[in-house]
C-alpha cells in the first residue's frame, strides 16, 4: 500500500470538470454534482460551499444550491454553521461503521426477499448485462464507471425487489460509506476483479431462487461491520490518511496565508 496525496482545487475546477448532470430539477442537479465531488474527495473536508461562489460557477441562482446544501447537511456530508458557513464534514469512521451496519441489514433482506419472489427472463438479462459492463468498465480503468455500476447494480436489486424507499434509506445512510469506499479502491483493499466474482455468485443465487445463497453471496460481497473493523485495523496507512485528508484545507490555508505574509 503506497501513499495517497490529494490537492486542494480551486472550485471553479472541481464543480467545471463534468458540469451539471442534465437530468432531473435544478436542485437535484447541483446536489448531485455536489454530492459526486465530496465522495470522490475532489471536495475535500473542511472545503467551504460558498452560496454564491458555486451559484457563480454553475451559472445559476442562489436558491438552488442553498436548497442543495441543505439536502448534503443532512446526510452528514455538509455542515451549515451559523453566521459562518457551509462546510464539508470530516470524514467519521465512526458514521462509515454505522452506515455499514445499516446497508448490510437492508442489503441482505432485500436479495433474500428477491431470491424468494424470483426474476423474470428479461430482468435476469439485464442483471448479467450490468456485470459484463463493470468487467468491461475493470478492464478499461475506468474507476469511475466501475463504481457507478457497481452502485447501479444495488439499486436494481432494490428495485426488482419492489423496496425503492429502502434503497433512498440506505442511499441516505451510506454517505460517508461512499468516502471510505473510494479510499478504499484507491489504496487497493478491495481489488475489482473480486467484486466482479462476488457480484456474479450473487445475481446466479438470486436467478436460483436461493434466498441463503444470496444472504452469503451478498455478505461475501459486502462484509459485516466486524469485518470492516478488521480490514480498516489492518491498514494503519488508510487511517493516516484519513487524519491527513481531514486536516488537507486548514494546512492549506495556512500555506497560501503564510506566502501572502512574506510577500506583504
Amino acid at each position: 500500500m503506497s501513499e495517497l496525496t490529494f490537492n486542494v482545487r480551486p472550485l471553479s475546477e472541481v464543480l467545471n470538470a463534468d458540469g451539471l448532470p442534465g437530468r432531473g430539477s435544478l436542485v437535484d442537479q447541483i446536489y448531485e454534482l455536489l454530492r459526486k465531488r465530496i465522495v470522490d474527495l475532489s471536495l475535500p473536508p473542511e472545503s467551504a460551499l460558498v452560496e454564491q461562489e458555486v451559484a457563480s460557477v454553475l451559472k445559476v441562482s442562489k436558491t438552488p444550491v442553498r436548497e442543495a446544501i441543505i439536502r448534503l447537511s443532512r446526510e452528514g456530508l455538509v455542515q451549515v454553521v451559523p453566521k459562518s458557513g457551509s462546510y464539508v464534514t470530516a470524514v467519521s469512521l465512526d458514521r462509515y461503521l454505522q452506515a455499514c451496519f445499516v446497508r448490510t441489514q437492508l442489503e441482505v433482506g432485500c436479495v433474500k426477499r428477491l431470491a424468494v419472489q424470483g426474476v423474470g427472463m428479461a430482468d435476469q438479462v439485464k442483471l448479467k448485462a450490468l456485470l459484463t459492463e463493470q468487467e468491461t468498465a475493470m478492464e478499461q480503468g475506468d474507476d469511475v464507471l466501475f463504481f457507478e455500476l457497481d452502485e447501479a447494480l444495488h439499486k436494481r436489486f432494490f428495485l426488482l425487489a419492489g423496496l425503492s424507499g429502502a434503497w433512498e434509506i440506505m442511499n441516505f445512510a451510506k454517505a460517508e460509506m461512499d468516502r471510505v469506499r473510494h479510499l478504499k479502491r484507491q489504496f487497493g483493499i478491495r481489488q475489482r476483479h473480486l467484486v466482479i466474482e462476488e457480484h456474479a455468485a450473487l445475481v446466479d443465487a438470486i436467478i436460483d431462487r436461493d434466498p441463503d445463497r444470496a444472504e452469503r453471496a451478498m455478505m461475501d460481497n459486502i462484509g459485516a461491520v466486524e469485518d470492516e473493523m478488521v480490514s480498516i485495523s489492518e491498514n494503519p496507512l488508510l487511517l493516516r490518511t484519513i487524519e491527513d485528508l481531514n486536516k488537507l484545507v486548514a494546512l492549506d490555508r495556512r500555506s497560501r496565508g503564510s506566502k501572502k505574509n512574506s510577500t506583504a
